[in-house]
């Protein structure tokens, strides 16, 4: 486990693989592999960060800057600094592109990051991604996400009341290329559970 000043992240996989994929998500748990088979299966670098309950809060004074937007810009030069490394361990040219992966609580986070990386990250996912409760925040949040220009799938679970087809469908309106794809389950969608589309959609081509 590791940390800048801001946020905490593991990186597991192949370190320097030339496909990168960000996990984002709350809590340590997080950093763990969800599906050791999976991600051995794939010749990819996933660099996981775990957020705190601070980092993710929107509300803040008027004109200044919220924790998650903050924690956003963490996020987008810690995706930058990675991508910067991995170009210069491989010794090329080519500017390189990464996949964000955004777990529950961490998908605010993540799209700010993708929105200020732009071009830079090619493809998301959003695993259980529960839309803004309060319309206030659905309208704000909501006009930020046409800047989205990745090739999103969203995987919600079945009957999940916060993060369920509503939530799915509210992110497939307001992002520019997405696809919501509704995933049953007995209880709660787990990041384990799906892994293995999620990384089909961000690291194709990635088989080994």
């Amino acid at each position: 486990m590791a940390n800048d000043t801001r946020l905490s992240y593991r990186v597991f996989g192949t370190p320097g693989a030339e496909r990168l994929v960000v996990l984002v998500g709350m809590g340590i748990a997080v950093t763990l592999d969800p599906h050791p088979a999976e991600t051995a299966a794939r010749d990819i670098c996933v660099l996981a960060v775990a957020l705190a309950g601070g980092e993710v809060l929107d509300p803040g004074t008027f004109g200044s800057e919220t924790p998650a937007e903050s924690t956003a810009k963490s996020l987008a030069d810690l995706i930058h600094e990675s991508l910067s490394a991995i170009q210069t361990a491989r010794g090329g040219d080519q500017t390189r592109t990464a996949a964000i992966v955004a777990y529950r609580d961490g998908v605010d986070v993540a799209l700010r990051a993708a929105i200020a990386l732009g071009n830079t990250v090619d493809s998301v996912a959003l695993v259980a991604a529960g839309a803004p409760l309060a319309p206030l925040d659905r309208d704000d949040f909501g006009s930020l996400l046409g800047a989205v220009s990745a090739q999103t799938l969203i995987l919600n679970g079945v009957g999940e009341d916060s993060a369920g087809e509503e939530a799915a469908l509210w992110y497939e309106d307001h992002l520019a290329a997405a696809r919501a794809e509704m995933v049953p389950v007995e209880h709660a969608l787990t990041l384990p559970a799906v892994w293995g589309r999620v990384l089909a959609h961000v690291a194709p081509g990635t088989e080994r």
